[in-house]
Order: C-alpha cells, then structure tokens, then sequence
C-alpha cells in the first residue's frame, strides 16, 4: 500500500468525498484526485491540514503506527463534518444555529450517524452499482434504532430508490434505511437485492420447494420466480426497515 492508497482510506474513513476532503484542506478538487490516483504528491501545507484532522502524517507517509492520533477518529471526523453540514443548512437559509443549551444535540450520544451511499436500488429494471462511496450521513435518535429497530448502527445503510415498480410503497427517489444483517429472506417482506449485477428492491416470497417469487407492489409489473437453483445466483444485500421521501 502506499500513500495514494493511504490517502484514499483516511479520506473514506471520514466518510467525505473527494471534493469535500479538497475542500477541507484548501486544495482543489483536481489536485486530490491526482493524489489519491497517484499522479502527485500532496505538499506540506496539505499534509498540515490532514494532521488537523486527527490523522498521523507518520502513518501517512510510511504506513507505520496508528491512521488516527490519540483522541481523533473516524467517528470524530464524522460526527464533526455533520455538525458542519448543520450550520451550513442554517447559514442557507440566514438562520441562527441552534445553541448547544437548546433542542437536541446531533453530535451527542442521543443521535447516531447513518452513512448514506452513492449507489440507487432501482425499483424499475435493475441499477448496476457504480460507486459504493458514502457521501454524507444522516442523524437517527438513538433510542429510536436501539428499541424500534434493534440494529447496531454499523449494519445500517442509505441508498435512494430509483424507479417505480415498488410504487405506492416506495417512490422514486425515496431515501431507504436497510438492515444490512438480514441475508435470509422472510416471507413477504421488502429486500434490498443484487442480482447479476443490478441492485433491486423489491419484496419477496418464498415457496416451499425453494424457489421464490420477486414482486413489485406496482400492479403493472409482473412478478418474477427463480427456482431453488437459481437462488444461489441472489444475494440478499439487506432487508428495508424505514424509508424516507421529499414532499
């Protein structure tokens, strides 16, 4: 590994993209692509800026010790580029940011951060994955995911919908949450799907000989079967356990 690659894992891990991490560090977008590709070498003022993030420049340029510096961490970062985001909301629309004393804390242990991912589960035809990159994270109150849905937030996932076919359950461009620890299909139940290479969301219907049944609540899709067999060619990314829309 060397430090293109180590680049790009620090800047993953602090779930930003490449034009926000160039942004973050005074650079252009241009330029942190050439570095994470290997193309140039970022100078002194850029490693200056990734050490005020937490990072350890040593690991960075020799891939000894530890990514992180005592007290710095992905989370950290994460939960920093959320409050950011946040007041950057605010500053749109000219409105004050709500004081630390007042409203709920989005950085405090009352709210977890969920990675939403650049990829769509097409409720159509099927969506091949371009980019599994996390491109920003949204809040969930704590107790909500810890009783209502009984997930550790490390097996929680965003994705937009794309397409009809799931319609009226979900719409076009509707945000998902799905629970990435279900690989087993439950009867009747929504499930985040790949299939030769699509990503699918659909619900599902398993038969007694095995073979399963791919539905779409859009009555003018029709319902596909795959045989016991064929089975083995689905992988069950997760199971849809919230879904969010735009008004």
């Amino acid at each position: 590994m060397d430090l293109a690659d180590r680049l790009k894992i620090a800047r993953e891990s602090t779930g930003k993209s490449q034009k926000d991490m160039a942004a973050e560090l005074g650079t252009s977008f241009r330029a942190w692509q050439d570095y994470e590709a290997g193309k140039n070498y970022p100078g002194g003022k850029v490693f200056e800026s990734l050490a005020k993030l937490g990072l350890d420049t040593n690991w960075l340029l020799t891939g000894e010790g530890k990514m992180w510096r005592p007290g710095f961490g992905p989370k950290v970062a994460r939960m920093a580029a959320a409050a950011d985001r946040i007041a950057a909301i605010h500053e749109m629309f000219n409105e004050p940011s709500v004081p630390a004393d007042h409203g709920p804390d989005y950085n405090s242990a009352d709210f977890v951060q969920v990675p939403r991912y650049e990829v769509a589960a097409s409720a159509g035809g099927g969506a091949v994955i371009h980019s599994e990159q996390i491109v920003d994270y949204l809040s969930f109150r704590s107790d909500w995911v810890r009783n209502s849905l009984g997930v550790a937030v490390k097996d929680l996932a965003l994705i937009n919908v794309k397409g009809d076919s799931m319609e009226p359950t979900l719409s076009n461009e509707d945000l998902i949450l799905i629970d990435l620890r279900t690989q087993q299909v439950e009867d009747n139940a929504v499930y985040v799907l790949q299939l030769n290479g699509a990503l699918l969301v659909k619900r599902i219907q398993r038969k007694f000989d095995g073979s399963v049944t791919i539905m779409s609540d859009n009555t003018r899709y029709a319902a596909e079967s795959l045989s016991a067999e064929a089975t083995e060619l689905l992988h069950v990314v997760g199971r849809v356990v919230w879904c969010g829309r735009r008004m």
